[in-house]
């Protein structure tokens, strides 16, 4: 008999493709139904979110952006995680987020 297969790295990749497209509102819905299927692996699935979103952001708006808006609001990746349980604040706080992000790479040097 062989052990279950884990349904975390399809779901993951799922939130990645989504996040990838900035499709905040669908990462929440994703997450919600995944957390509802396999209520035991709800830190598994949302640890990673936030870091993916960082990849994103650092992907459109460049690292030294994304580092400067850590440096500016610390407990952001906190918060988006704690967001995740309501689909309309995950959404926003993202959304907000980037356009955050987006202001800040206004602003900054890039590195070379």
């Amino acid at each position: 008999m062989s052990a279950p297969h884990s349904a975390l790295p399809a779901f993951l990749t799922k939130v990645t493709d989504l996040i990838d497209a900035d499709k905040y509102d669908a990462v929440a819905e994703a997450f919600a139904a995944f957390v509802k299927e396999h209520p035991t692996t709800r830190y598994l699935a949302s640890e990673p979110i936030p870091f993916k979103v960082n990849v994103r952001l650092s992907k459109k708006y460049g690292s030294s952006a994304t580092s400067t808006f850590t440096l500016r609001h610390i407990t952001w990746a906190e918060d988006l995680k704690r967001s995740l349980s309501d689909g309309a604040a995950f959404a926003a706080l993202a959304g907000k987020y980037d356009a955050e992000v987006a202001e800040v790479a206004k602003t900054v040097k890039k590195v070379a």
